[in-house]
């Protein structure tokens, strides 16, 4: 997607946070495991971790997205002929 500065976001970072907040909930319901603790404390235990990672993985997500749209795509775009110089499509004749 471009946005009005003709900077394009080509990350897939949608799935971050939660491929994040499933490896941090697959690691405290093994330690869980481990240490037998009882069903109730786990489903606490597994609940706090699912949260933390999950905003752990949103923060990590918005910093990867705004250090690529920092990144100019304006060259590679002028340089495949595509796009004129305010970044509008052009059409091919």
């Amino acid at each position: 997607m471009a946005d009005a500065h003709g900077k394009i976001n080509n990350l897939k970072t949608k799935m971050l946070p939660p491929l994040l907040m499933m490896l941090g909930g697959a690691v405290a319901l093994v330690m869980c495991l481990i240490r037998h603790v009882s069903f109730l404390k786990m489903l606490v235990v597994l609940l706090i971790s699912f949260f933390c990672f999950a905003i752990i993985g949103t923060i990590i997500k918005v910093v990867v997205d705004r250090f690529n749209m920092q990144n100019s795509y304006e060259d590679y775009l002028q340089e495949a002929g595509n796009f004129s110089d305010d970044g509008d499509l052009m059409e091919k004749n």
